[in-house]
């Protein structure tokens, strides 16, 4: 009879362990993750391409215009809507108050205005500041400027003006451009200016030089109404005279500086190259008739990061200056530019102008003035209507335009609003003011509608 052999106590152990049930601990600890890894293995990443969307015109609801500080004998502001609207408008600077607006309204202040409209007066507000030989636009604070040409010697200066129309501090960074590429100028670093604060930089103070400078001023954070006044001084018994210089919204290869005025004088073209690439720019004249490159006029090389200022005076003196209404820039690289004048002992200024693809309108200063329209790039119709300060209409006129070809029109003395349409092309417009002296306006497109951008919630 042969008998079973008793395990051994190490395997006893190991059955007792074997046989005992998992405690519900044990079977969470090993489950759970068996679960996770499994469901991980099933998830795929969803095929979804980031897609963007265009922002959503819709009509203008609010707009802010801001006009500058007051030069001597130029406290008058007119408002006026390009659609003859009427309401109320209100001023933010330099106190809040209302202003009832039926065909235009011409207002005394000598402080930095800001003026805020709504709804239907929103998409068509205009502002002009004006007086004794000098106009400026007032206009909605941009993001981005340039001022090329401006001046920070005790014969030429400049003085840079930045006005908060908001409650909210904000900020703007100055680049300077001189013919040796980029100034480092530190007081122009990270403006801050306070709500409802306007600031002052006079260049001869915080970047003394002789040389020409182009300024890019760049607005951070908040909003501001950014405007330069220009001044030559020529020393001793020689001619004083200042004007706003306008401003450039950015560079570019083709351009049209529109307004020279009717007499001679001292002309210098100053140009500026922000790129990191030499540009050459091709000059040409811009009469009624054609566009065409004088005999003498060479092309002119600017340095990256840098201006080049060029005297233009001998070249449109005479019998080659004659008829003259502008320039015409062509450039390899964007640039920037202005024409500055001094005929008379009067100092105006014509920039590098907007392109005009459809509708601008403006709040005229009054006594003379014409209207300049160049650069059509097909053939085209530009239609105006200047309306009096009690909104009846004074001149309606339609203009054919061609290719090489410009227009001059005079405007009536009368006139409050000047509306202009384009068709079928593009240009570029400017109106002169005067006399007494020169003035000269250049013309941008009317904003009508707001931009929304289109938000979505992530799905990732």
């Amino acid at each position: 009879m042969s008998e079973t052999p008793e395990p051994t106590p190490g395997r006893r152990s190991a059955a007792r362990s074997l046989s005992r049930r998992l405690g519900p601990i044990e079977l969470v600890a090993i489950v759970v993750p068996l679960l996770t890894v499994a469901a991980l293995a099933l998830v795929r990443p969803v095929d979804d391409a980031t897609t963007v969307h265009p922002p959503t015109d819709v009509a203008l609801e609010r707009t802010t215009l801001v006009c500058p500080t007051a030069l001597a004998g130029a406290k008058t502001v007119s408002l006026a809507d390009a659609d003859g609207a009427s309401g109320d408008v209100t001023t933010r600077l330099p106190d809040e108050d209302t202003i009832a607006l039926d065909g235009t309204k011409r207002v005394g202040k000598s402080a930095a205005v800001a003026v805020q409209a709504t709804e239907d007066l929103a998409s068509g507000l205009l502002g002009t500041r004006y007086g004794d030989g000098v106009a400026t636009s007032c206009r909605a604070p941009q993001p981005d400027q340039w001022f090329t040409g401006v001046g920070a010697a005790p014969e030429h200066s400049s003085t840079l003006e930045v006005t908060n129309p908001d409650g909210g501090p904000a900020v703007a960074d100055v680049t300077v451009l001189g013919p040796d590429g980029p100034v480092d100028v530190p007081a122009l670093r990270g403006v801050t200016v306070p709500g409802g604060r306007t600031l002052r930089f006079d260049l001869a103070e915080v970047v003394p030089t002789r040389d020409e400078l182009a300024l890019q001023v760049h607005v951070s954070r908040g909003r501001l109404g950014v405007d330069v006044v220009d001044q030559v001084d020529e020393l001793g018994r020689g001619a004083r005279s200042e004007d706003w210089l306008p401003s450039q919204a950015e560079a570019g290869t083709a351009a049209y500086l529109l307004g020279l005025g009717g007499k001679p004088g001292d002309r210098t073209l100053v140009l500026a190259n922000p790129g990191d690439s030499e540009a050459r720019v091709q000059v040409k004249v811009v009469t009624k008739e054609s566009e065409f490159a004088l005999a003498d006029a060479e092309e002119v090389r600017v340095s990256p990061g840098s201006t080049e200022a060029v005297d233009l005076t001998d070249l449109l003196e005479g019998r080659a200056g004659r008829g003259v209404i502008g320039l015409r820039l062509d450039a390899t690289l964007p640039v920037t530019a202005t024409l500055r004048t001094l005929a008379g002992g009067d100092l105006s200024h014509a920039v590098a102008g907007a392109p005009l693809a459809s509708r601008t309108a403006l709040a005229l200063p009054g006594g003379p003035s014409r209207l300049l329209i160049a650069g059509a790039d097909n053939a085209g119709v530009a239609t105006y209507v200047v309306t009096d300060a009690q909104g009846d209409q004074v001149a309606d006129e339609r203009v054919e335009l061609t290719p090489g070809e410009a227009a001059r029109i005079k405007l009536p003395s009368k006139g409050a609003v000047l509306d202009l349409t384009i068709q079928r092309t593009g240009a570029v417009a400017s109106v002169e003011v005067g006399p007494p002296g020169l003035a000269v306006l250049p013309l941008s497109e009317l904003v009508v509608d707001g931009r929304v951008p289109d938000v979505r919630p992530a799905l990732r």
